[in-house]
């Protein structure tokens, strides 16, 4: 079985949307990482604080094929292709350990009914 990381990256305050598309479109686990979002232009202040935008960084492995779905699934109900909407992405994995025989289960179901 191949695996790909499927990485999400939204505004803080759509995370729990974003955690319920990729549970739907497949993904079984999820590591989320906060952060600071800086742009292209100068970073912006107000009376000496900071106006970077709060993200949150959203990760899981998934079966390949699943990949995909969970891309196409994101891209369509967080509407990232509006400005500020996200960033999604996904990158093969060449070895992956660490992944139990129900998740495995979990990604076979999976694939077999997108078929």
């Amino acid at each position: 079985m191949k695996f790909s990381a499927v990485v999400l990256i939204v505004p803080e305050e759509d995370e729990n949307p974003a955690v319920r598309i990729l549970k739907e479109a497949g993904a079984t686990g999820i590591t989320i990482i906060k952060g600071k979002g800086l742009r292209q232009h100068d970073r912006k202040t107000f009376l000496g604080l900071g106006l970077e935008r709060r993200e949150s960084l959203l990760l899981c492995v998934v079966e390949k094929q699943l990949a995909m779905r969970i891309l196409k699934a994101v891209k369509i109900e967080m509407k990232l292709d509006l400005p500020g909407g996200g960033l999604a992405f996904s990158l093969p994995l060449g070895s992956v350990v660490g992944i139990g025989m129900a998740q495995l289960e979990s990604f076979r179901r999976e694939v077999a009914d997108s078929l």
